[in-house]
């Protein structure tokens, strides 16, 4: 995923080398607790530059104290395929490694369906409860824990919030991945809608392929605006959902950040990269001996609004005042 670009420590750039690099320069230290990284991404991506999947996390430990020496990582990629995220799982519980961090839920599923024993620590998307990942946020009880950035209200007020920037908005466009049906975005979109009097155009896009269609399908439901749901698959697709965007003349909605900085409308979201970056503390709890079912499961305390004026003045639309005093990151 994607985490918003900040000003990076020194030691990131010295880290910023390839994954195999990595694993090379920690033969030495066999001793060194394994790490297991569960990547959705390819394995041969930077890891430690700031917009990886797992750069933060990275930049989390040597916060701590952890050097290249002291650790050893193993990583696994379901090459950007949810259905390979179960086999690269199993890969890294045979190695075995001592924790396994992810950086999604579908990935948190994979892992636990891989072990009941190794600890997983995770960033998941939906209710971690009702999923069945935790018997509670305070008390997760089992070996998975971490951050969940999910709040029942968030797709009301996503939806909200795009009906204040669109005056008169009546029909909204819905990007979903059936691949993840079984997270509640869709549920809560479809009770947020009736709630709020908007008609939905809801798409389901299982592979980038199906996109154009689903952006033409929407605008001729007559759709003014669309929301786009939390999903890796999708969220790798930002920059061509901007185009398409554009293209269809349909302001966005999304729930990352790095979709504002790629070109769509509006996002409303926790920072993604200080969820992943708290990642590491639970990390280094646990390789201190606490369990993870004793670490309570954090939900972020800030949400952020980030606005496109330079797409706002590309579709034509003038963003009402209320809207950009609210809004946190503003691109210009």
């Amino acid at each position: 995923m994607k985490p918003k670009r900040r000003p990076f420590l020194k030691l990131a750039v010295a880290l910023a080398m390839s994954f195999p690099a990595i694993a090379a320069a920690q033969q030495t230290s066999a001793k060194a607790p394994r790490i297991g990284l569960l990547a959705w991404w390819p394995c041969g991506m930077p890891y430690a530059s700031e917009t990886s999947e797992f750069g933060m996390f990275m930049q989390g430990l040597h916060d701590l104290g952890y050097t290249l020496h002291e650790l050893s990582f193993e990583c696994r990629s379901a090459s950007k395929q949810d259905s390979r995220l179960a086999a690269a799982a199993r890969d890294l519980v045979q190695l075995p490694v001592d924790v396994i961090v992810t950086s999604s839920q579908p990935a948190a599923h994979a892992a636990q369906g891989a072990t009941d024993a190794i600890p997983i620590v995770t960033i998941i998307s939906g209710d971690p409860v009702a999923a069945g990942l935790a018997r509670s946020l305070a008390k997760p009880g089992g070996n998975l824990t971490g951050v969940t950035y999910y709040a029942t209200e968030l797709a009301a007020k996503r939806l909200q919030l795009l009906m204040e920037a669109i005056p008169g908005l009546a029909t909204v466009g819905v990007l979903a991945n059936p691949v993840v049906s079984y997270l509640p975005f869709e549920t809560d979109t479809k009770q947020a809608a009736r709630h709020l009097g908007v008609a939905l155009s809801l798409q389901q896009v299982s592979e980038p392929g199906e996109l154009d269609a689903a952006f033409s399908r929407m605008k001729a439901d007559g759709a003014q605006a669309a929301l786009v749901l939390p999903d890796l698959m999708l969220a790798d697709q930002s920059s061509r959902i901007a185009a398409l965007a554009i293209e269809h003349h349909l302001p966005i909605m999304a729930w990352g950040s790095w979709y504002v900085a790629d070109g769509c409308l509006m996002a409303y979201s926790a920072d993604y990269g200080v969820m992943q970056h708290r990642l590491a503390y639970y990390v280094d709890r646990i390789l201190k001996g606490t369990k993870p079912g004793e670490l309570p499961i954090e939900q972020p305390t800030k949400f952020d609004l980030s606005v496109n004026l330079k797409t706002a003045n590309a579709l034509g639309i003038e963003l009402p005042q209320t809207v950009l005093l609210m809004a946190d990151e503003v691109i210009e």
